[in-house]
């Protein structure tokens, strides 16, 4: 049997292609105001090679002469082996399973290209940690009630374990002795959890809602606020095996607990968390530039420049990032300021993210490109302008590098790979005329820019210059949207 000939999982595939659209605007303009939230089960995990619950269990089981389904409570289940063999064998059995698995996959890659700020999982593996500090995005990881109180709302992504770590074995929560007495050890992470339900709008991935923790906050929270309560998304899977009893679930998620379940196939999980990820970076622009020696009229045209830039990207809803280029990048980030300020916009880091390049430390070649990487991780375009360093000067400049900034060519080569929008203002010259030519004998890879290559090599006019930015950006804004 094909999925095509299950008329259940027809029905939720067609349900969710009416709803998808509202899902991305939704969600997206909630995680763009730092409104959102992730909750991760255990079907994010199976990714890197983690078996599932039941497929853990499944060795357990016959030992005790039980056959799985998929109404099988395991904790339950847990529960019987640790009766039969002790509680330390099972932890032990768990952990040595939790072991095998390997680092990163590409659906939580996409899940962190997101930016959350609070992760919650039921998982005991460490690959959110593991994915975050590939990224080196900055982490508490909160596991024990003693560490709510190092949650950081601002700089550092909270990761929160509710089910435990597997470096803390007898502490995580397997059993239905362990899940019958959650509460009586664990009251602050579920007022926490509670408060983040109210106050934030979550996204649920790999979480079958098998087990009552989250729903029974659901359920008090629906209690005291009813139908004023925050909407929730889910992503599940829906496949030839799809039964009745699911779709009902579906829509008790729904009516009771104000969740709305996106159901889709397996092959199109990443592609939709894909068009969301595009959708959140949709108008976040990164500028890249910095000079050390210029004439003092390039100088006057760089201030200029940036003011114009920064203001009309800000008016027309753009957000920035930058990595805060050797001058160049402390004009991107004082007249943001400035302009916020003049706006009274209090929020200021969901307009601006500013990812200062750690000239300080002593980087190896790959550590300096993964930091390149997050600068623009989010983004959807990258504007070049100017471009020239001290060091590449030392070494002989243009004449024995072919480059003014090596740092500025390596971060249009990733935004190259990444497939940003990309704007070379060719008439700042230096490192952005260098990339301006080689986009120029390459255009048909640009056809954003088939139209205004030309100008943004002749214009020098720095307010037609933004128009012309601008006019890229919103066209391609456009195309996208139209596809």
């Amino acid at each position: 049997m094909s999925i095509e000939d299950n008329e259940i999982a027809d029905r939720l595939l067609k349900q969710t292609k009416l709803d998808i659209n509202d899902f991305l605007d939704e969600f997206s303009r909630e995680t763009i105001n730092k409104g959102s939230s992730l909750f991760v089960g255990s079907g994010v995990s199976r990714n890197s090679g983690h078996v599932t619950w039941g497929t853990l269990f499944e060795p357990l089981a016959a030992e005790l002469g039980i056959e799985i389904t998929e109404k099988t409570d395991l904790y339950r289940l847990a529960q019987y082996y640790a009766n039969k063999h002790t509680d330390s064998k099972l932890r032990k059995k768990v952990q040595d399973e939790i072991g095998k698995i390997k680092p990163g996959n590409a659906l939580l890659t996409e899940l962190i290209d997101m930016n959350f700020n609070n992760i919650w999982t039921t998982n005991y593996d460490p690959l959110i940690e593991q994915e975050l500090s590939r990224r080196l995005i900055s982490y508490n990881m909160i596991h024990d009630e003693k560490d709510l109180a190092s949650i950081d709302r601002n700089e550092k992504v909270n990761v929160h374990k509710i089910n435990g770590d597997i470096n803390s074995p007898s502490k995580m929560i397997i059993t239905k002795k362990d899940y019958d007495h959650y509460e009586d050890g664990h009251s602050l992470f579920l007022t926490f959890l509670k408060k983040e339900l109210i106050s934030n709008t979550f996204l649920f991935v790999g979480y079958s809602f098998t087990d009552a923790l989250v729903l029974d906050c659901l359920s008090s929270i629906s209690r005291l606020l009813g139908k004023e309560g925050n909407t929730h998304y889910a992503i599940m899977l829906v496949n030839e095996k799809t039964t009745i009893e699911f779709e009902h679930m579906v829509h008790d998620l729904k009516n009771r607990y104000n969740i709305r379940v996106m159901c889709i196939t397996e092959t199109q999980i990443i592609p939709l968390l894909k068009r969301l990820n595009n959708k959140i970076k949709e108008k976040k622009v990164f500028i890249s530039g910095a000079y050390d020696k210029i004439l003092e009229s390039e100088v006057a045209q760089s201030d200029e420049l940036s003011y114009a830039l920064v203001t009309s990207l800000l008016e027309n809803g753009f957000r920035l990032s930058t990595g805060v280029g050797k001058r160049l990048g402390t004009l991107i980030t004082g007249y943001s300021y400035q302009y916020l300020a003049e706006q009274g916009i209090q929020n200021k880091d969901k307009y601006l993210s500013m990812r200062p390049f750690p000239f300080h430390k002593d980087l190896s070649e790959d550590k300096k490109q993964e930091y390149r990487i997050n600068m623009q991780h989010d983004c959807s375009s990258a504007i070049f302008l100017f471009g020239q360093s001290k060091k590449t000067n030392e070494q002989g400049s243009v004449e024995k590098t072919g480059h003014y900034s090596q740092g500025v060519y390596q971060e249009f080569l990733i935004a190259k790979e990444r497939k940003l929008t990309i704007i070379p203002v060719g008439s700042t010259g230096y490192e952005a005329e260098i990339i301006w030519k080689e986009v120029k004998q390459n255009i048909n890879e640009y056809p954003y820019l088939s139209g205004k290559i030309d100008e943004l090599m002749s214009e020098k006019d720095p307010k037609r210059i933004v128009a012309i930015i601008l006019h890229i950006l919103n066209e391609v804004a456009y195309n996208n949207r139209a596809n």
